[in-house]
């Protein structure tokens, strides 16, 4: 009996390629089963999700439709496929039975889903290969010529009648680029020099001498009001201060008796109780007085000449202007009411509220410009001085603040502002704006692909600082682009579309 032949080395090969190629498609399930689990349950979630949002719909729209059309479409497609098979499907399997046989029984002994689900990756395979491969047979010269995106300038530079194309193109440039955060704020006063003055006592305002931009100094009487209350608090006090000099002398004259023994011990207490009373009235009484607005040399001066003045001074607080007032004559006003708000207007604030998303993009001292534009969009410069320590519950946004040196009091509080804040420099590409294209609502340059020939690519870019725009997607540095006539050309690419 013979040996069996011994395979050949070809085979040997053959064979282990084989085994690793499987080895290495059972490593990648094992590593991408879990992701396929995720994968499959974020689909069901998304499909439960989505099929419940679309019910209402469904039930409004898409089930009455299917209703009316039911009666013609179901004879339609149940025709067609009955001709399908009858024509094409069976007449293929006996072909495929009398071919291979073998093969054929396989099929027809797996389960009708696994087999359903063979046939759907088939023929969604195919269409995906006749989408996705390109026709490698057409020329360059054809693509340029059915590429709407394409523009040639190749034949311009041989017809003299044609115009002449200054293109400017240079490579897409790696340098730093630092992140603008544009946000919107306004200008308010600094809390620091500002006052909202009002009235500490209740009354009837009977003079004012303060307008609104009018310079004050810190003292300056803006107002007079004439207030019972303060009359009547100072007779009160006039009443406690007679008390008071009336016990002293008491318990004076008491002490001189008791060390002659004219009057027991429990006299003179109660004369030093009575004058210490008094005299804590007194201090009350004072004390109330200076909460009404009274200088202390003015209650001296009230308790030595009995003269009782129920005008009462509205005075400033502050060095500043005067931004505001809200009284007028004979207005009755309380001491919790705002009068008059004085101001420094020497510096000012501007804020802003910054969404929590670009916290990460603020810090101290960090550089700034402001934009103003009811000043003619006139840049300031500044550092961001404060960043709150809290996000808004209700607007997810971060407080941030700077100061601007305000000379010339052209910065009003209330106007609105924009704020630039720079970030970190990165080495990012960019472009310069000039390159651009808007087009169909995207950002557009052209490539340079030589011979004169450019193509309009979409781009995705950030937004544009110092005259530069930093490449997010569709480039690579080194990249040739058009850097001038970017607008002109793509003038020229639609005018050649349409013919003209």
């Amino acid at each position: 009996m013979t040996p069996p032949p011994s395979s050949s080395p070809f085979q040997q090969r053959l064979a282990r390629l084989k085994h690793q190629f499987l080895a290495l498609i059972e490593r990648f399930l094992v590593i991408a089963e879990p992701l396929i689990r995720r994968v499959r349950r974020t689909y069901r979630q998304e499909k439960t999700h989505l099929a419940h949002i679309l019910a209402p719909q469904r039930a409004k729209w898409v089930d009455p439709l299917w209703n009316n059309l039911k009666p013609l479409v179901l004879p339609i497609a149940t025709g067609l496929w009955i001709r399908t098979r009858d024509w094409l499907w069976h007449p293929l399997l006996n072909l495929l039975e009398r071919l291979a046989p073998h093969q054929v029984n396989r099929w027809r002994t797996l389960p009708a889903s696994r087999r359903h689900s063979l046939l759907f990756w088939c023929v969604a395979t195919l269409i995906a290969f006749t989408v996705l491969i390109p026709d490698r047979h057409q020329s360059p010269d054809e693509a340029v010529v059915h590429d709407p995106d394409i523009i040639d300038l190749s034949q311009d530079l041989m017809e003299p009648n044609s115009p002449q194309w200054i293109v400017d193109v240079k490579p897409v440039e790696v340098m730093p680029f630092s992140e603008t955060l544009r946000v919107s704020g306004k200008v308010e006063f600094d809390e620091q020099r500002v006052a909202r003055i009002g009235a500490t006592v209740t009354g009837r305002v009977t003079e004012i001498l303060a307008m609104p931009g009018q310079e004050i100094d810190r003292g300056t009487v803006l107002a007079r009001i004439n207030s019972t209350e303060l009359g009547q608090t100072q007779l009160a006090y006039l009443k406690a201060r007679a008390a008071n000099e009336l016990a002293a002398r008491a318990f004076d004259r008491a002490k001189i008796l008791y060390k002659e023994d004219v009057i027991a011990k429990a006299d003179l207490q109660r004369r030093q109780s009575e004058a210490e009373t008094t005299a804590a009235e007194r201090r009350a009484m004072a004390d109330q007085l200076r909460v009404l607005g009274m200088l202390p040399e003015q209650i001296e001066a009230l308790g030595k000449t009995g003269n009782v003045n129920s005008i009462a001074a509205v005075t400033s607080s502050l060095d500043g202007t005067v931004v505001e007032r809200k009284i007028v004559l004979g207005q009755v006003v309380q001491p919790s009411d705002a009068l008059f708000t004085v101001a420094d207007l020497s510096e000012v604030w501007v804020t802003a509220q910054v969404p929590e998303q670009e916290a990460s993009l603020l810090a101290i001292e960090q550089p700034m410009r402001i934009e103003i534009p009811a000043l003619a969009n006139q840049n300031f410069e500044g550092k961001l001085v404060y960043v709150g320590e809290l996000v808004s519950n209700e607007t997810r946004t971060i407080p941030a603040r700077t100061v601007l040196v305000n000379k010339d009091r052209m910065i009003k509080p209330g106007m609105l502002a924009t704020l630039l804040i720079s970030g970190k420099p990165t080495e990012r590409p960019v472009v310069p704006a000039t390159a651009v294209v808007r087009e169909d609502g995207y950002d557009h340059v052209f490539i340079a692909l030589g011979d004169n020939h450019y193509k309009l690519t979409v781009v995705k870019l950030g937004p544009e600082t110092n005259g530069v725009r930093p490449v997010l997607s569709g480039l690579e540095a080194g990249t040739l682009i058009v850097t001038q006539q970017a607008y002109h050309l793509n003038t020229e690419r639609k005018k050649r579309l349409s013919g003209g």
